[in-house]
């Protein structure tokens, strides 16, 4: 009989492939599919994106009203019928890449503690939380501290560690929390680390070339917005394979744009830039979409990486289909939890069921 889980905030189903990748079944999701509030409910086509991939359709519902009873009885099952529980609230709050919040708290963020609300009425064997590493030790980390007294007085012991996730493989350097909650027992999580960072090249060299507003006739993915003017002029005057906006010389500073500060040669490197070959990636974020957000541009093609390529990067199978505009395609993508890592998270929790893991002698971090 395959192990169950409920992903709570599903986005577009990245832990959730992991964990059915892993031979776990999915028997409830829930998102809300919401960007910015001017887009409204839905706006992100998540959900579509997760039926396709995964042949169930979260319900679409706000977690900060809607209780554990209203999503049970949409789905059909029954306190005790799941085996884990996935709650990877929205990290937007947390970050403090965002100026806002070195002082302000976001609503949002209490989200985080609403997954006890929901161990509370389920009592699934383990709750599993991916978040930035902010949630463990940043401004706001009292949220984590309110779930982590949440899931104790439950009996759940909390394991949390921050890593980034380039040392198990993948190709991206990219630093979360990782929380897994085991009710009536202890649990480490011991992810296999690898020898050598998986690159860029390793991930997407094997991709046929594409130019800017292409799609590839053999792969609908593998797609990239249009390019034009200015913006194709100074994409090819980056340098190849890692180059910058700061490697604009002076005979170019026409290309340059008010964010590029002159006086301060080292602002935003990554604004604009190009990934390198031979390194991993930098973060993938849900503005991923613009390559004026970050270095998100392809190492020698004159254009932003395709969807196909951010999502290999991101760790989803080569097969994976996103629905929705291409903006919401690469949002879908930065917002994601890595499949890879789900898959290798839902690895250590089926070998602890299955009593294959040894206990460790260093259980949790302090918290």
């Amino acid at each position: 009989m395959s192990l169950k889980f409920v992903d709570l905030f599903s986005c577009g189903g990245g832990m959730s492939t992991g964990f059915v990748r892993r031979g776990f079944r999915t028997i409830g999701a829930v998102d809300l599919e919401v960007a910015k509030p001017s887009h409204g409910v839905g706006a992100t086509f998540c959900n579509d994106t997760y039926e396709r991939n995964l042949g169930l359709r979260p319900m679409s519902a706000d977690l900060a009203v809607t209780g554990p009873e209203e999503v049970a009885s949409y789905f059909g099952f029954k306190p005790g019928d799941i085996d884990v529980l996935i709650s990877c609230a929205p990290c937007t709050g947390f970050s403090q890449k965002q100026s806002r919040n070195h002082v302000h708290d976001d609503g949002r963020n209490q989200l985080v503690e609403r997954a006890a609300v929901f161990a509370a009425a389920w009592r699934p064997r383990y709750v599993v939380i991916e978040n930035v590493k902010e949630l463990l030790r940043g401004r706001h980390k009292h949220h984590f501290h309110g779930l982590h007294r949440g899931l104790t007085n439950l009996g759940y012991d909390v394991f949390a560690e921050i890593h980034d996730l380039k040392d198990f493989g993948l190709p991206q350097s990219r630093i979360r929390s990782l929380i897994v909650a085991k009710l009536g027992g202890t649990f480490h999580l011991d992810l296999r680390r690898v020898n050598a960072h998986r690159t860029v090249r390793d991930a997407i060299g094997h991709l046929p070339a594409i130019d800017a507003g292409e799609t590839h006739s053999e792969d609908p993915m593998h797609t990239c917005p249009r390019l034009s003017g200015h913006s194709l002029e100074r994409m090819r005057a980056i340098p190849k394979d890692g180059g910058s906006w700061t490697d604009l010389t002076d005979e170019q500073a026409h290309l340059r744009i008010p964010s590029m500060n002159v006086e301060k040669p080292g602002s935003f490197p990554d604004v604009y830039g190009r990934l390198a070959w031979d390194r991993p990636a930098p973060t993938i974020t849900r503005e991923c979409s613009h390559p004026g957000n970050g270095r998100y541009s392809h190492p020698e093609q004159d254009r932003l990486l395709s969807v196909r390529e951010m999502a290999l990067l991101q760790g989803f199978p080569s097969d994976y289909q996103f629905e929705g505009s291409l903006s919401f395609k690469y949002r879908q993508i930065g917002d994601a939890v890595p499949p890879m890592i789900a898959s290798m998270i839902a690895d250590t929790i089926a070998e602890d069921i299955a009593g294959r893991r040894a206990e460790p002698s260093q259980l949790r971090m302090a918290v």
